[in-house]
């Protein structure tokens, strides 16, 4: 069997001067562990000895880390243990900037950005993003510097896909606003190279899978702004339809992109509902698609300030989208298949028996095996395996883990290999 791994070309033999099949199955099962591979993407035979090309297998495990922020002024970074899923205060980074409610990984230069509130959304106290350096053998995080967040309120973060850029947005009332920051390669960040008004209370935001769109949407204006991104000059340009509307009270949170499909999904915090969007070349959203997040019988009733949902997650093979809900009523993760087209289907809304309070924000391991829930409402994590083939989660130990961090709503999960 060919398979390449990594990058690296490696051919594995059997037969009876080979390497035993036995030996192959152990090979396997240590690229999956690795998530070099699935389960059903390698597969192999027994063959006569042709060659052999060897390679490093005594590569360490990665660390697995999980950094999370909320109100206050620390972050708190916790190891992983996948296999019997606990989660282990390692370090508590104090002297952050007010309120770092949302974390953006860069895990090829192992750099960890933070954006701070301070003061809410009524406030013009400039929002600030701080860049920090992250210790892969111990997960402790090493201050870079901070800069302003292009806005007051700031609340979310993103690293551009070329690694060049930090978006941001500022939630405010006034002035909702989606900036860029310039990232250097040693993390260094500069002052914003563009901030723009896109509309009141600027929430989420995502990048186009090829980069060069951006889409804001605005909980409180009621819209999705659409740019374009120029990586040259860290510019932004409203596209020629500036901005698609929803109908009130829906409250657009956050938004996700289809990594294949051209298709985007915004969750609505007033509606508890989700909107699919098609695009074009031009970048421009059409054909609206509407789909609870909730069960039957516990979709909530739309009202402007009242939150029913909060984070929204594409897995990174497509095939399913993750949503957090939170009413009194239905506190989950709903699970939502991805048909060919990027259309949805709710398959189900996972309440892990209860555990699960106040879900304001959740993360995915890159290689789709685990997801870790931020219990905004009792101060602590959750976490859970995911099927690879229903997606539905699985318990990951029976309790959940406390924090030391006020209010979590705020995750970011590295794998990473120490030198």
């Amino acid at each position: 069997m060919t398979s390449s791994i990594a990058g690296k070309k490696i051919v594995v033999v059997g037969g009876s001067r080979g390497l035993g099949l036995g030996m192959v199955e152990a090979w396997r099962r240590a690229c999956v562990r690795r998530g070099h591979a699935t389960q059903d993407s390698l597969a192999f035979e027994s063959v006569p000895v042709v060659s052999v090309v060897p390679v490093d297998m005594t590569r360490a495990e990665p660390k697995h880390w999980v950094f999370v922020g909320g109100y206050g002024t620390t972050l708190e970074t916790f190891a992983f243990e996948p296999i019997s899923g606990a989660l282990i205060s390692t370090a508590l980074t104090e002297g952050v900037a007010e309120s770092p409610t949302f974390l953006a990984l860069d895990a090829r230069r192992m750099l960890l950005f933070a954006v701070s509130e301070k003061g809410g959304a009524d406030s013009p106290e400039p929002g600030r993003v701080t860049s920090f350096r992250v210790d892969a053998a111990t997960g402790k995080l090493e201050r870079v510097n901070e800069v302003w967040a292009g806005g007051s309120n700031s609340v979310t973060v993103t690293l551009s896909h070329s690694g060049k850029y930090l978006l941001t947005t500022s939630s405010s009332t006034a002035e909702g606003r989606v900036a860029v920051i310039p990232v250097a390669s040693d993390g260094t960040l500069s002052e914003p190279s563009d901030s723009q008004i896109a509309g009141k209370n600027a929430h989420g935001l995502v990048q186009s899978p090829n980069g060069e769109f951006v889409w804001v949407v605005c909980r409180g204006a009621e819209l999705v702004a659409q740019y374009r991104l120029d990586e040259g000059t860290g510019k932004l340009a409203g596209l020629q339809v500036p901005s698609v509307s929803l109908p009130a009270p829906s409250g657009p949170r956050h938004i996700a992109a289809h990594p294949i499909h051209s298709v985007v999904y915004a969750l609505c915090d007033w509606s508890g509902e989700i909107v699919t969007y098609g695009y074009g070349a031009d970048g421009l959203l059409t054909n609206p698609k509407v789909l609870s997040a909730f069960p039957p019988g516990k979709e909530p009733k739309a009202v402007a300030g009242t939150m029913t949902a909060a984070e929204i997650e594409v897995s990174r093979d497509g095939k399913r989208v993750y949503a957090s809900t939170r009413t009194p009523e239905c506190q989950s993760i709903a699970v939502l298949d991805v048909d060919s087209t990027g259309q949805l289907r709710r398959a189900a809304n996972e309440e892990a028996r209860g555990l699960i309070k106040g879900p304001r924000h959740f993360i995915m391991s890159s290689d789709n095996r685990y997801l870790i829930v931020a219990n905004q409402d009792n101060d602590t994590l959750l976490a859970f395996s995911v099927s690879e083939t229903t997606g539905r989660l699985g318990s990951l130990g029976t309790n959940a883990t406390p924090t030391r961090v006020k209010m979590p709503n705020a995750l970011a999960f590295a794998a990473l290999y120490g030198p």
